[in-house]
């Protein structure tokens, strides 16, 4: 079997009928489609009970509500595809949507990344690729720009949908979303596949259309930057170390925590804040120093000194004319590059 389709569902009654029939209209035919009800509470699962009396390529699980990492988790659990996608139930693909992922899937590539399409109720339309040049660089050097983009963010790499993951990689390296990590949960996924995996491929063509409405988890913001990332922040942390990675991107880690407090203050709000709200959340006795590249190591003794709140109002320049520089290229290629 060539692909497996993994669809969470929770009280997604009112969109799984259209989901599921982008599904089965694919051109390419030899895949599964694994739904998971994460304990419902409308007519998900009977609906979903329906698509699988109807076609012998759907399967449905169902468990009590433990969240959409679990969900997934449960799909990868009874996966048999070589590949492995996922769908958000709400959500739709275009019919060539296996047809486009595969056409990246070579033998050096354990993932393949597409750009997706949002739409809304009103029909508004943005298609939405990579902010970055990380899909033109190969071996390390692609990897590390793309775990790069991972740390700090990327709204084409964080999400699940709208890629391949190669089902081997995942079951050997033990790869699993960590149940309780309520955000960005799909990015640390995908930052792990990333660090133990060979190539990624992309693919310039929208693969997947992402449903905007009102009750979609990206809407659900309540807290501060910060306080929302904070278990991504510790568990990202933990698998670093856990992967022998965290000296590599030791710099990269502390940015991404200092970004989440400038978003909830600015400049004043990482001075005011950081030593008490990041400090914790640094692994500054874990670390060897010996390799820790010479800046990192720099940045390593003002979080230890407690003197990086004096120095971020002269370090937040630098950062800001790297993103608008890479901003500005985006802009300039972004029409060149969008995906007919």
């Amino acid at each position: 079997m060539k692909v497996s389709i993994i669809i969470p569902c929770y009280n997604s009654g009112a969109y799984l009928g259209a989901c599921m029939d982008s599904v089965l209209a694919q051109t390419m035919e030899d895949f599964e489609a694994i739904l998971i009800d994460d304990g419902s509470r409308d007519d998900t699962l009977a609906v979903a009970q329906d698509y699988a009396k109807r076609d012998a390529r759907v399967r449905v699980l169902a468990q009590e509500n433990r969240g959409v990492a679990a969900a997934r988790n449960l799909g990868l659990e009874h996966a048999r595809g070589e590949w492995i996608t996922f769908v958000d139930s709400d959500d739709l693909l275009p019919t060539d949507a296996l047809h486009t992922m595969l056409s990246g899937a070579g033998e050096d590539v354990d993932m393949v990344v597409c750009p997706h399409e949002t739409f809304d109720e009103s029909g508004t339309l943005e298609t939405v690729i990579p902010q970055t040049r990380w899909m033109d660089k190969r071996g390390e050097a692609q990897r590390r720009a793309a775990a790069l983009r991972l740390i700090e963010g990327d709204s084409v790499l964080n999400i699940m949908c709208c890629k391949l993951h190669r089902r081997t990689l995942i079951e050997r390296e033990g790869l699993r979303l960590q149940a309780g990590v309520k955000i960005a949960e799909d990015a640390l996924f995908n930052l792990e596949t990333v660090l133990c995996g060979h190539g990624i491929a992309y693919v310039n063509r929208v693969a997947y259309r992402y449903r905007m409405h009102g009750a979609s988890a990206m809407h659900a913001q309540t807290a501060g930057e910060l306080a929302r990332h904070r278990l991504w922040l510790l568990a990202m942390r933990d698998m670093l170390l856990r992967r022998g990675q965290m000296e590599s991107y030791f710099a990269a880690y502390v940015d991404s925590a200092a970004l989440r407090l400038y978003k909830d203050g600015g400049v004043p709000g990482v001075v005011r804040r950081f030593n008490a709200d990041v400090l914790p959340l640094l692994p500054l006795d874990r670390l060897d120093e010996s390799r820790l590249p010479r800046s990192a190591r720099t940045l390593l003794r003002l979080c230890r000194s407690g003197a990086y709140p004096r120095v971020y109002p002269l370090i937040y320049p630098v950062q800001v004319l790297h993103r608008k520089l890479s901003e500005a290229a985006f802009a300039l290629r972004k029409e060149k590059e969008m995906p007919k």
